[in-house]
């Protein structure tokens, strides 16, 4: 986590391998911290193969 004094917010970084950066930012730990959840959540959803997550077909 960063904070930047010039832009009064804080950063987040992804520590997970992603394609690309993750990083989210908010004014607020708390919504940093919602943030970053936001975006594991986006990671583990886009990374799930489809059947994993509906379930297989009879």
């Amino acid at each position: 986590m960063l904070y930047s004094l010039s832009e009064r917010r804080f950063f987040g970084l992804c520590a997970w391998p992603s394609p690309q950066a993750v990083i989210v930012c908010d004014d607020t730990v708390e919504g940093l911290e919602q943030r970053m959840r936001e975006a594991e959540t986006l990671l583990i959803l886009h990374m799930s193969p489809v059947e994993g997550r509906l379930g297989r077909a009879a």
